[in-house]
């Protein structure tokens, strides 16, 4: 007989041979199913033998699982920032367009995964470089307004590639931004009123030819009334993934925390959104991105009927009626077992969104485990 490996047996499902112990007694009958990997541990411990391991054919492995959604936004941005350090440092990536088509390509990738848990690391995981994780959540975005829009893949991924680098020319302005609570100087706010243009002609240096990836991260500031910049361009004559990526990185900035504030609730940067239709931002495009979004987005915080504080997790049948995780109990303590819940049931309505608290240690990797 040969001695069973931990490997030989799957537990919750059906041992498909007789395993005995050292002196020959059996111990488990084929058809056994074990319920733990503790109990599975102790019993390889102690010794478990078989003689028909080999006629069974099921040495082969379990195929592995795939990186988490997380895991992959995590190798995204570590990608996308060494091509920036890379563009800081005036050695960049030789093969730097075909590497942000790339990123691009995964980001849509995972999209067509899980949504509901990259909005959720989105909207959840704030203490992240600014820098590298805003152009990432805005083609996240753009993906996903673009699948509303019903644009062809191809067509997207331009797109997506000049969400990604639409600030390239401003990175160290905008880590700076980011953190500092005094008034733009008179400096800071000339180069942001033409960093779409300097990221044009770096983009060029860097290798880039897309007519459509230029036009999107040249107009991205542009609005329909006229009012963007550089050009004042209005209406249609903004390019469409221009109106995209500009309505992504407005969200997306208005649900970040800075140093001098904290993030606005997402249903707050909905509601202005909603407002700005038809003024700023494509009224068709402010629709599909609420419908999109739903009221109450995947990473959101939520008071519920009965009292629970909860996330939520993933977007339900209609905008109103999430699927949510609760994590803190009426009183306020910490549930010991959060409780996944569905807020279309009676008893578990969403009653508002809250912010989070700062104190609450959480990742979306905990969050959607």
């Amino acid at each position: 007989m040969k001695r069973v490996k931990q490997s030989d047996i799957v537990v919750g499902k059906p041992i498909p041979f007789d395993c005995y112990d050292q002196a020959n007694n059996l111990l488990l009958k084929r058809g056994t199913v074990l319920a733990s990997q503790g109990q599975l541990a102790i019993l390889i411990e102690r010794g478990l033998y078989s003689d028909d391991l080999i006629s069974t054919a099921r040495k082969a492995e379990a195929p592995k699982e795939a990186p988490s959604v997380f895991t992959q936004l995590t190798m995204i941005e570590m990608h996308l920032e060494k091509l920036f350090q890379g563009v800081i440092a005036k050695q960049p990536d030789p093969d730097f367009p075909t590497t942000i088509l790339q990123l691009a390509r995964d980001i849509q990738t995972l999209c067509a995964l899980d949504a509901d848990a990259v909005l959720g690391a989105l909207h959840l995981n704030q203490k992240r470089r600014y820098t590298v994780v805003h152009p990432i959540d805005v083609a996240v975005l753009c993906e996903l307004i673009g699948l509303r829009k019903e644009m062809p893949r191809e067509a997207r991924l331009p797109m997506l590639a000049a969400a990604l680098t639409a600030n390239i020319s401003i990175l160290d302005l905008q880590e700076r931004m980011h953190t500092q609570v005094e008034p733009l100087s008179a400096g800071q706010r000339d180069t942001l009123h033409i960093h779409p243009i300097l990221s044009v002609d770096l983009l060029l240096e860097l290798g880039v030819k897309n007519e459509d990836w230029f036009a999107a991260v040249l107009h991205h500031h542009e609005k329909l009334d006229g009012s963007g910049y550089p050009g004042a361009k209005r209406g249609e004559d903004i390019p469409l993934s221009a109106r995209i990526v500009g309505l992504a990185d407005t969200y997306s900035a208005m649900v970040t925390t800075r140093r001098y504030r904290q993030a606005i609730l997402a249903k707050d940067a909905l509601r202005e959104v909603f407002m700005q239709r038809g003024a700023e931002i494509d009224a068709e495009l402010a629709g599909l991105f609420i419908k999109e979004m739903g009221i109450y987005p995947p990473g959101a915080f939520v008071k519920i009927a009965n009292g629970d504080t909860a996330i939520v997790l993933k977007r339900g049948k209609n905008g109103t009626s999430p699927i949510v995780k609760c994590i803190i109990g009426p009183r306020g303590a910490p549930l010991p077992f959060p409780l996944v819940r569905d807020t279309s049931q009676s008893g578990f309505e969403i009653r508002e969104m809250v912010q989070r608290d700062p104190t609450l240690k959480l990742t979306p990797r905990q969050v959607w485990s």
